[in-house]
């Protein structure tokens, strides 16, 4: 029986409700013979003691990986942040890492205007939120103009943590990743654009990429059984993993 861990986005719901919206595509790929190793990220699973970067995620994954299958080879899974760790990790431990799939993934930084001043504004607050947020109207604008709902209901120490990982770029990774991977994207996702996913398969060599027609940033939530068999399909005709260093 094969492996996968899961690697979730940004979402501050909890980790139980956070559970139950990924739950039926979990069924469904445990439905064909895989074993799911859902991973509870911290900050978002569970309050952060101190602010982490992408170092301390990086430790972290390496130590979940460890603890649960030692030597074997193991098959990642991330869907937007959980992607963004993913390409760094597999970037840095080819031998860990037997096939990746990447679901509308972050950490392209996209240079368009409205972007950029959505990134520089959660910069600004990481520093000095906490003057503007003891006035409500304040608060309003800046929320109504960055429609991050993450962000809005992250604890100081997340939102600090997120502007730290908004600053990180996995653009320089993606051309040594060379395991078999798996670019799933909504062919209508606003949070990670399109031309994200066009440039990690360009750069991916060994990449496929397939759009999900209506999706949007959670194809796995809308479209859980089509993006299930993507998953399930391309682990069955893929093995092995190496980076260009690891040829």
């Amino acid at each position: 029986m094969k492996t996968i861990f899961i690697l979730h986005g940004w979402a501050v719901r909890g980790a139980e409700e956070n559970k139950k919206m990924w739950q039926p595509f979990i069924d469904e790929l445990e439905s064909s013979g895989l074993q799911v190793i859902f991973l509870k990220i911290p900050g978002l699973s569970a309050p952060l003691n101190e602010v982490w970067n992408m170092d301390n995620y990086l430790s972290w994954l390496d130590s979940e990986i460890d603890k649960k299958l030692g030597n074997s080879k193991v098959i990642l899974l991330g869907h937007s942040f959980g992607g963004h760790l993913a390409i760094r990790y597999v970037a840095q431990n080819p031998k860990k890492i037997g096939e990746l799939i990447l679901v509308d993934s972050s950490g392209i930084r996209d240079m368009a205007s409205k972007a950029v001043i959505k990134r520089t504004i959660f910069l600004i607050l990481a520093k000095v939120g906490k003057v503007f947020f003891k006035s409500e109207f304040f608060r309003n604008i800046i929320y109504k103009f960055a429609r991050e709902t993450d962000y809005r209901n992250a604890p100081p120490l997340l939102r600090r943590t997120m502007s730290k990982i908004l600053d990180d770029e996995i653009l320089n990774d993606l051309s040594k990743v060379n395991c078999p991977t798996k670019i799933i994207w909504g062919e209508n996702d606003l949070t990670t654009p399109v031309k994200h996913a066009r440039k990690m398969h360009q750069l991916i060599v060994n990449s496929e990429l397939v759009f999900i027609k209506e999706g949007r940033h959670s194809p796995q939530f809308t479209h859980s059984k089509e993006t299930a068999k993507l998953v399930n399909d391309f682990i069955l005709k893929n093995t092995g993993c190496e980076t260009e260093g690891n040829k």
